[in-house]
């Protein structure tokens, strides 16, 4: 593709210190534990992941291990709760956020175009693992973790003046300033489910950072909530909270008790898991403890009430479509049990001039194979 001249005038320049690797010689040894060790963390009692914030300062205050973030504040190993700790890599890094939120992200690559991988929900960058170093040879691939979900959280429950929601917009937002303030320059996005539609998004409200899309299997749909400004009276009259944390004592005592208490077993998570692969093997332990892992944040049960419960946003996924002024490559799997190719296929109809591919074998979009068979 040929450059756009234009695109080297949207970036500013700023100075830019990248995130440290955290990989103290503590937790590498976590990294590195057998499996079973990774079971019986978490066989333990969910009260050990509620430590107070007293405790955790004391720990903190007695660290010998400690780095430089990117806004210069330091980073300690006991900042990260201990349920996700045995799961941070030598490719971990950190960039500082709003909502007093540490995101974690993955980088590899050092040459030719920068591609940004965005997750499905319930999982994180840790889903793109093979696809990072297959493609880390030809381009600068980045995968970073939505808030709220993989390893990226707010250090602390976040006061209702902060007005956060988990929702597509909050995603956006993320993903705008990682780019504008990570990358530093424009990507080629790739989104498998929800991180389709956050590309979309991202396409079509800032076109300047995107210099093309991939949808992997891209859901064209998220959330039952209508956006307030589309809301009919008596939807809002009925439900008023719009996701907007804290969450309201009722909401997170019904969902906790209807769906959190059940979708966070591992039978049943590692069963609903293996119903997107047709290799079951790739639902293996690794894969689903690293899952689970988030769901036994603190923060985890509010993050997922509030994502149920936050509006859609203003554009729909067919009011993207036009928007979008980069090219658009579209994979499929054809046997996809979740978001199947109808949708795809829908969207091609909007979109003339896009790549479209059906791939047999490519359930949920994360075949190996997907971003290189888009000749980027």
């Amino acid at each position: 593709m040929a450059r756009n001249p234009t695109l080297d005038t949207c970036f500013v320049p700023k100075p830019f210190v990248p995130a440290q690797t955290l990989k103290p010689r503590h937790m590498r040894r976590q990294c590195c534990e057998t499996p079973s060790a990774t079971l019986q963390l978490h066989q333990r009692s969910r009260s050990q992941f509620f430590q107070s914030s007293e405790s955790n300062k004391a720990v903190k205050s007695t660290s010998n291990h400690s780095m430089e973030g990117v806004t210069g504040r330091q980073l300690h190993p006991t900042d990260l709760e201990e349920c996700l700790q045995p799961f941070v890599t030598p490719e971990s890094q950190w960039w500082d956020w709003k909502y007093n939120s540490r995101i974690h992200y993955r980088q590899q690559g050092s040459s030719g175009p920068c591609i940004l991988l965005v997750h499905g929900f319930g999982v994180g960058s840790f889903h793109f693992e093979q696809l990072i170093q297959r493609l880390s040879s030809a381009y600068q691939v980045w995968a970073v973790d939505l808030l709220g979900q993989g390893m990226s959280w707010p250090a602390a429950a976040p006061a209702p003046e902060e007005q956060l929601r988990y929702s597509i917009e909050t995603w956006t937002d993320q993903l705008r300033d990682f780019v504008t303030q990570v990358i530093q320059q424009p990507v080629y996005l790739a989104g498998n489910s929800l991180g389709g539609l956050l590309s979309a998004h991202l396409a079509a409200t800032q076109a300047h950072l995107c210099r093309g899309v991939i949808f992997l299997n891209a859901t064209p749909f998220w959330s039952f909530m209508p956006h307030p400004e589309t809301a009919p009276r008596l939807v809002t009259a009925i439900l008023p909270w719009n996701g907007t944390l804290p969450v309201p004592r009722l909401a997170r005592f019904l969902v906790k008790n209807l769906w959190w208490n059940l979708l966070s077993r591992r039978r049943i998570l590692q069963a609903l898991v293996r119903n997107v692969y047709a290799d079951k093997s790739a639902a293996d332990d690794a894969l689903v403890d690293q899952i689970i892992a988030s769901t036994q944040h603190p923060l985890a049960l509010d993050a997922f009430v509030s994502i149920l419960f936050a509006p859609q946003a203003r554009l729909s996924f067919d009011g993207m479509a036009p928007a979008m002024q980069c090219p658009v490559c579209m994979i499929y799997g054809r046997e996809d049990p979740w978001v199947v190719p109808l949708w795809g296929q829908r969207l091609k109809r909007l979109l003339a001039d896009a790549v479209y591919l059906e791939v047999r074998d490519l359930y949920d979009a994360c075949d190996d194979h997907a971003c290189m068979m888009t000749g980027l």
